[in-house]
């Protein structure tokens, strides 16, 4: 569904709910252009946006505005079908009065709950360490989230699986793959 200015609405993410929105907004752009973000109103992917915070207090919403300048970041016809939910999450923790961002997911091997420091986490992901598969890391609209008990934000990731992707090449899904993986790269 397309909201105002040809926006789609999953990509206007309600903060109602948080109660740190600027702290929620501060973590999202530690990251922005590094996830692909996947709009299933569009049936798209975009590597390259820009963020902006909207609205009034308690009704605090983030805005990705995809670069449409960069025509070569956007992935089309891409069905929900071929987004598919992980146990990846990415956190910040507090120790010694550091903060330190963390990854944590279902290791492969062993099926428990494994919890590494990003950089490391993000090898180990890239490596298929996590979930039983590759993973193409993507967000969507929900990704974004708060711990309840906390005022700390974290981001659950999605997986674009290239196999259910019908309608591309073979080129093109190795693309959608090696975009997401150049992209992430800096933070490995």
């Amino acid at each position: 569904m397309i909201g105002r200015a040809n926006q789609p609405r999953d990509l206007v993410w309600s903060l109602e709910s948080f109660k740190a929105p600027d702290t929620a907004i501060r973590f999202f752009e530690l990251f922005q252009n590094r996830f692909m973000v996947y709009s299933k109103a569009v049936e798209k992917i975009y590597c390259e946006y820009d963020t902006h915070l909207t609205g009034p207090s308690g009704r605090r919403r983030l805005v990705v505005l995809p670069d449409f300048n960069q025509y070569e970041a956007i992935f089309n016809r891409i069905g929900l079908q071929a987004i598919e939910e992980t146990s990846i999450h990415i956190y910040p923790t507090v120790q010694n009065q550091k903060t330190r961002l963390m990854l944590s997911g279902q290791a492969t091997s062993t099926g428990e709950l494994a919890r590494l420091p990003l950089r490391q986490g993000l090898r180990a992901l890239k490596m298929g360490y996590f979930d039983n598969r590759t993973i193409i890391p993507t967000l969507m609209l929900g990704d974004l989230r708060e711990f309840p008990e906390k005022r700390l934000p974290y981001l659950k990731l999605h997986s674009v699986n290239t196999d259910a992707l019908d309608q591309q090449s073979d080129f093109e899904r190795s693309d959608i793959a090696k975009s997401a993986w150049t992209r992430l790269n800096p933070l490995c």
